[in-house]
């Protein structure tokens, strides 16, 4: 009887350190989510499925040492630079065993760069990693634009899982833009471009509802639009293509096809002094989603590139 107990031990044993742990998982996140240089940046390893990790191993890859072991998840930047570029790696051991996470930590320093979509494709996009802390009262969103497109697309997409056109800034046709919020847009009408860049600023502001639009410098006639609305803060921040649902439902004929540069969000209703600074390069307040500092994906097929002076534009 002794020894059959014992097997039996054994066979339970062995069965427990084989079963998977289906629902144990580790991700790292960034504190902000999106980095600014030489202010402090903080990544968080997050388990869930496990009560009681114990011990966190922080690497980074292609360095042979360990960063930092012991019960902290936390691996503070105190003044986050360039040198701190790469992928992270997090080993969380508790209870249950090892879960493994990574991070890629990466910013493009895109001063004199463009994006650039060489061809009209049904998922090529940048997915900027840019996430609001909290609901929308007020916006601006700030971009310059290069395109031979005379067909509908999109230039900034901005959706929660609760609506896709949270925030679209959208050209259906040469002499038109619109601006969306919360679902409902309203029509700006422009004079047809001549094949120049274009640098277009729209702002919102809940408590009136008005909704402002700049081309190039210049205001259009304010116009009305989701008085008293919240934009939602869970975003998923897309360029080049329109969501249909979040992060993505794309369709081609509504996907944009040129180039695309110095992209800005602001919590805030800019002032005329600050739209006119956006569209002459000068000097801006800081941003949620600042060009210069911008974390971002490429997806599909679409380049980063130095800008060409010959051409007109930003």
């Amino acid at each position: 009887m002794g020894q059959l107990w014992l097997c039996l031990l054994t066979l339970i044993v062995l069965f427990s350190l084989a079963a998977p742990r289906e629902n144990v998982t580790a991700r790292i996140q960034a504190h902000p989510p999106v980095p600014t240089m030489y202010h402090q940046l903080i990544l968080s390893c997050e388990v869930t499925g496990d009560p009681s990790p114990k011990e966190f191993l922080w690497e980074k890859d292609g360095h042979h040492d360990p960063l930092q072991k012991g019960p902290d998840n936390i691996l503070l930047f105190p003044s986050f630079n360039k040198s701190h570029l790469g992928t992270y790696i997090c080993r969380a051991t508790g209870s249950l065993g090892t879960t493994v996470a990574t991070y890629n930590l990466w910013i493009d320093d895109l001063a004199n760069k463009v994006f650039v979509f060489p061809q009209e494709t049904k998922d090529s996009h940048v997915l900027v990693r840019a996430k609001p802390e909290q609901p929308l009262q007020n916006f601006t969103v700030c971009l310059w634009s290069y395109t031979d497109l005379t067909r509908p697309h999109s230039l900034f997409s901005y959706a929660t899982k609760a609506q896709d056109n949270e925030i679209l800034l959208f050209k259906p046709k040469p002499s038109e833009y619109r601006l969306y919020v919360g679902g409902k847009f309203v029509t700006f009408r422009v004079p047809e471009g001549r094949g120049d860049w274009e640098h277009v600023c729209a702002s919102w502001e809940s408590a009136t509802g008005i909704a402002e639009f700049w081309l190039n410098g210049k205001p259009w006639p304010r116009k009305g639009l989701q008085r008293g609305y919240t934009v939602g803060a869970e975003a998923a921040i897309l360029l080049g293509q329109e969501q249909d649902a979040f992060g993505g439902g794309f369709d081609v004929y509504n996907s944009f096809s040129g180039e695309l540069a110095d992209v800005y969000l602001w919590d805030v209703g800019l002032s005329p002094d600050k739209m006119r600074s956006a569209y002459q390069s000068l000097r801006l307040p800081p941003a949620l989603l600042a060009w210069k500092s911008l974390s971002f994906e490429l997806k599909g097929d679409v380049v980063v590139k130095p800008r060409l002076r010959e051409a007109l534009g930003p």
